[in-house]
């Protein structure tokens, strides 16, 4: 019953039913920690792993297209194929680069995809998430992390990639955005190791594959910012047509 509404209904209603089912597994399903930096090793360089907020290791740094937006998102971390969308290497150019991304072939074949924060090549709108667009050598892409306290620091905005999980919204979904560096758990983020599956599990996974696959209905004025910043950076970086179905594509290339 479940996936068959799932099946049916638009990204609206599976980001509901999403949401519900995230405060429906119990806690040992999907083995969460909160808070504690030690709850997960470093980011290594050159490695691909889920990377998972310190604030709440239940969830991952997650690729999406949401409204035609190629952006980073936090949802729940998924196991083994359905997890691939939540894969990343960091680069020894300090990029966060979609670790299928090279895989799937198409224009990006040759520069994969990476988070990019846009600030070198506009003015970042007020609420934008974070975009991920085709890997470049700009400063908009470079990330220094600490790995005593976790942090992603971008380095032409100065500001620190930060999860938005506590601020009182939905932790499924929840778009990424950078603010000034606080030192707090929502801005410290580990490599993660996959965790077990269970039915709940199993579930929660095919949830997650769904919204990577069809895309995502965001609040109005984060879409809206997205948009605008994805448009303000067009101008000055290529953006194949390829980017906002690249998320479909890896799930399609990792089932087979």
């Amino acid at each position: 019953m479940i996936i068959r509404k799932l099946l049916s209904r638009t990204g609206v209603a599976v980001l509901a039913v999403s949401v519900a089912l995230a405060t429906a597994v119990p806690a040992q399903a999907a083995n969460p920690s909160t808070g504690g930096s030690a709850a997960a090793p470093g980011v290594e360089v050159g490695v691909a792993k889920q990377i998972a907020t310190r604030a709440d290791t239940r969830y991952c740094l997650t690729f999406v297209a949401a409204a035609k937006v190629p952006m980073a998102v936090m949802m729940a971390c998924a196991p083994g194929k359905e997890g691939k969308t939540q894969e990343w290497i960091y680069t020894e150019s300090g990029q966060l680069q979609v670790a299928m991304s090279k895989s799937v072939g198409g224009a990006l074949a040759k520069t994969g995809a990476c988070l990019d924060s846009g600030a070198d090549l506009a003015k970042v709108p007020a609420s934008a998430p974070l975009l991920v667009l085709p890997c470049r050598d700009g400063d908009g892409q470079k990330w220094t992390y600490d790995e005593s306290a976790g942090t992603f620091v971008n380095t032409a905005s100065g500001l620190a990639l930060t999860s938005l999980l506590g601020k009182g919204k939905a932790k499924q979904a929840q778009p990424t955005g950078s603010m000034s560096t606080a030192g707090t758990p929502v801005q410290g983020w580990s490599a993660l190791p996959l965790p077990g599956l269970d039915i709940l599990g199993a579930v929660l996974a095919l949830v997650n594959a769904l919204l990577a696959s069809l895309g995502l209905a965001l609040p109005l004025p984060i879409a809206k910012a997205a948009s605008s910043l994805l448009e303000l950076v067009r101008p000055a970086t290529p953006i194949p047509a390829q980017m906002t179905v690249l998320p479909k594509q890896m799930m399609q290339l990792a089932q087979r």
